[in-house]
């Protein structure tokens, strides 16, 4: 079998896409700091997600080459935005999958580093995304998780495993779509 290069295969990774309207949604997050719990209003446009089965390949970006490998696969794809308070983040990767009631939704964003991480070479730098993971139902409102720090990981079962640094995840509720 012919092995691809990390270029071809984040090319071919952008090039998998579903078609369709894009998705918007609106929802609150809420999280927990040192200043107690803070809300701000979210809003995701997704705008080609793949199903598991196409992402597929990237597992084993993720598997032999680790969190900085599938940083590089996935970023630039533009697969859709997401909006987090006053601050606009473009969405590297989406997973869409079918659940009982509705859909699941898995959003990467390829973070940045801060410069006292890279610096100091900290921890945090094994954790280059942001995450958010939801569950939208056909009818009615959709939850959900927000890691602002996070590494991904393949669990026993074959599936996605998010990890936040430091830290609980924070909670996206009161999801709608517009």
């Amino acid at each position: 079998m012919k092995r691809m290069s990390w270029i071809a295969f984040a090319m071919a990774a952008a090039a998998l896409a579903s078609g369709g309207s894009p998705e918007e949604f609106t929802a609150t997050a809420e999280m927990t700091t040192s200043q107690g719990t803070r809300s701000m209003p979210v809003a995701f446009v997704v705008s080609r997600p793949l199903t598991e089965a196409e992402a597929r390949p990237l597992r084993e970006v993720l598997e032999r080459g680790g969190q900085l490998a599938l940083k590089e696969a996935i970023r630039g794809a533009d697969r859709g935005r997401e909006r987090i308070g006053a601050f606009e983040y473009p969405i590297d990767l989406v997973i869409k999958e079918p659940v009982s009631d509705g859909f699941r939704y898995l959003l990467v964003t390829t973070r940045r580093l801060k410069y006292e991480e890279v610096r100091e070479s900290r921890d945090s730098l094994d954790y280059p995304f942001a995450v958010a993971v939801f569950d939208m139902p056909e009818f009615g409102s959709g939850e959900g998780q927000l890691y602002t720090q996070a590494s991904l990981a393949i669990d026993s079962e074959g599936g996605v495993r998010v990890s936040q640094y430091g830290s609980a995840p924070g909670r996206i509720k009161d999801i709608r779509r517009r």
